[in-house]
């Protein structure tokens, strides 16, 4: 990433080190590896509507299949504007999903329960967002970590059919 500088970029955070066209620089393993550098999330900060994006550079098919299925105001769907989020303790909290449709209307759905706790992939501390606490059928799980401040990562994981978890996505 060092070769990738922000010059003439959308700054972020208050490091100065990341901008919104080097973040949408990064492929699925560099995501998923830089995820794994950070720490968790605190609680009390996830409180409010955050827009969400779908990097994964150098994969122009799966970009072209994620804009299909995340960003499209006419899909059943609807275009993904990101997560909204409420603590409820210092360890829980609640949050859903926002999309817009044709028309400006926009849906909240995809409920979740959110939780401090360990990561499903690497073990380590993660705010965990658990969809199968409002959809029992889920079995979808998200999680955050802190890259500065106001930019946070996710890496989602669905159970396999031996039960393990897939492959984490960015």
């Amino acid at each position: 990433l060092k070769g990738r500088p922000n010059l003439s970029q959308t700054p972020l955070g208050s490091s100065g080190q990341w901008s919104l066209e080097k973040l949408l620089s990064l492929t699925q393993a560099e995501g998923i590896a830089l995820w794994k550098t950070l720490p968790a999330v605190p609680m009390a900060e996830m409180n409010g509507h955050y827009m969400g994006l779908g990097p994964d550079a150098k994969n122009v098919e799966y970009q072209k299949g994620y804009a299909a299925f995340m960003f499209d105001e006419k899909s059943p769907r609807g275009y993904w504007l990101g997560k909204a989020f409420h603590p409820l303790t210092a360890t829980t909290g609640e949050g859903y999903n926002r999309w817009r449709f044709t028309g400006g209307k926009v849906v909240r759905n995809l409920r979740m329960a959110t939780r401090m706790g360990p990561s499903l992939i690497d073990s380590k501390p993660s705010y965990i967002l658990d969809y199968s606490a409002f959809n029992p059928k889920s079995t979808l799980v998200d999680e955050l970590r802190k890259l500065d401040d106001s930019i946070y990562l996710g890496a989602a994981t669905t159970r396999a059919a031996d039960g393990s978890r897939n492959p984490p996505d960015f």
